[in-house]
């Protein structure tokens, strides 16, 4: 047992890393650093990295991490610089923006609000808003509540949206879900019957935001301050845009080459603020994960018990729960998400059975590759039965066996949606064309570009490099009969598979 509290070590150690004593892991928290590696390798070895080679391979000056072990935060640490050619360090309360990540803290404070009575995620969000209506669909508006739109199955279109550089004039609420400038995409709308599928929507976080400040009668920021981060003691965070400098210890945002972006303040701002506005640090992030582990596991405070269990369920025909990504893998069982906004990249994870947990936040728009590989590492040095490193071997397969596997392939449609989780829409509801390119394979979407390509670890089963990779290796299996015919394929990422039949 650890005799001093997470909470008390993240308070007292500002600017330094907080470690616990290691009571029940092989390797301290900090080891990671020497561990990265990609998730799976073709042939023999396999390349160990350091944290600061793989952070000049990507081009991220910064970089900050949390674990946390039985529920509470064991390690808190920065590394890098706020910008790069600069001096001032990263630590564990330096914000960086979160991206997708504020998803979890908005649902997170949705529900809360909905436990306080204020809200109510089962009810017609058309009886909930005040200061806007929902427009007429030729589906069933009254089907639309914060359940539907928590999960991602409300229907609403617009998955994401651009950030804003300094100086750039900003959309109101109002002209983002009217898609009105300077608002740089279409309205709000739906898009299919709510809770018949699946489709990921920024767009239907935005709603959420104004539903919360309807009820609430202040501005969502203020809800979050009131309602998430005092309560979790998550003093360094924020959903204001733009973030006032005056914040302090912020870091800067840097491009795809590690050059310094969003110039002169330095970083972009993000209106759609629940979906992707959250200013974080990882002492902060860490401590949100806590609370929603805590509430769980029926220990914490935040959350009802009933209403935690309730969002980390898996909604059929979507990988996500009432906010997060729902994943299990053996005797784990884990939520998690990941961020992307033009200059910053991030990744949160906690284990509700074991109480571990990870949080990841980098200022290169590179940080993608990056935290992928640090979760490896954490994951290694801490023991967590996940994303074991995964040595394929190095095959080659007969060319007339890889000529017999290429053609289009239409998706099966006798497979119930509700079994193919999030496999429902976007490029798995499409028609794939599998395609041989001087003795490789290679896939993509019919009528696209086919330039995915495909690593064989087996006669039939091919590795997709780079998708799917934080959360399971994603494989292509084709089905060889007797007759040496390949007349269907499977798609398989993590827990969920799309079947195929071929269609020459």
């Amino acid at each position: 047992m650890n005799t001093i509290t997470a909470r008390a070590c993240l308070s007292a150690l500002a600017g330094a890393a907080c470690l616990l004593s290691p009571a029940t892991w092989a390797q301290s928290p900090s080891d990671f650093t020497s561990q990265l590696r990609p998730r799976f390798h073709v042939g023999e070895g396999g390349t160990r990295y350091s944290l600061a080679e793989r952070m000049q391979h990507y081009n991220v000056p910064g970089v900050a991490v949390a674990v946390l072990a039985d529920g509470e935060v064991v390690y808190a640490q920065g590394f890098g610089v706020l910008q790069t050619g600069g001096s001032e360090p990263v630590d564990e309360h330096t914000v960086f923006s979160a991206g997708s990540v504020s998803k979890i803290a908005t649902s997170a404070l949705t529900l809360r609000l909905h436990d306080a009575g204020l809200l109510d995620i089962n009810a017609p969000v058309s009886g909930q808003l005040r200061s806007w209506e929902l427009p007429q669909s030729a589906f069933d508006n009254q089907a639309v509540t914060l359940r539907t739109i928590l999960s991602h199955t409300a229907g609403f279109n617009i998955h994401g949206f651009p950030d804003f550089q300094p100086g750039e004039e900003l959309p109101s609420v109002y002209q983002t879900l009217n898609g009105e400038p300077p608002a740089r995409h279409g309205a709000l709308e739906l898009t299919f019957e709510p809770g018949s599928t699946y489709r990921y929507s920024g767009g239907g976080f935005t709603l959420a935001q104004l539903i919360i400040t309807d009820q609430t009668g202040t501005a969502f920021e203020s809800a979050a301050e009131t309602h998430l981060f005092e309560p979790l003691g998550m003093s360094r965070s924020s959903f204001a845009n733009p973030l006032p400098a005056s914040h302090g210890n912020i870091a800067r945002a840097h491009d795809r080459d590690g050059q310094p972006a969003a110039l002169p303040r330095g970083y972009e701002t993000m209106p759609e603020m629940a979906a992707s506005g959250l200013w974080v640090s990882a002492s902060d992030m860490g401590l949100l994960v806590e609370a929603l582990i805590d509430a769980y596991r029926g220990d914490g405070e935040y959350l009802e018990h009933a209403t935690a269990v309730d969002m980390m369920s898996r909604v059929a025909r979507t990988q996500h729960g009432l906010g997060p990504r729902i994943e299990h893998a053996g005797d784990q069982y884990f939520f998690h998400h990941a961020g992307a906004n033009n200059s910053y990249q991030s990744w949160v994870e906690g284990h509700l059975a074991t109480g571990d947990g990870l949080v990841v936040l980098t200022n290169g728009a590179r940080g993608n590759g990056l935290h992928m590989e640090i979760r490896n590492a954490v994951a290694d040095t801490m023991g967590w039965q996940i994303n074991s490193a995964i040595r394929y071997p190095q095959i080659d397969v007969p060319v007339e066996m890889l000529e017999a596997m290429t053609g289009r392939y239409v998706v099966d449609d006798r497979v119930p949606l509700d079994h193919r989780q999030q496999m429902v829409s976007g490029i798995f509801a499409m028609e794939l064309e599998v395609a041989l390119v001087d003795g490789q394979l290679f896939a993509g979407a019919a009528g696209g570009d086919i330039n995915i390509p495909l690593v064989p670890v087996s006669p039939t089963r091919f590795v997709i490099d780079g998708l799917g990779m934080r959360e399971g290796v994603a494989e292509l299996e084709f089905h060889r009969d007797a007759t040496r015919e390949v007349n269907s394929m499977s798609f398989h990422i993590a827990n969920a598979s799309s079947h195929y039949w071929r269609n020459e």
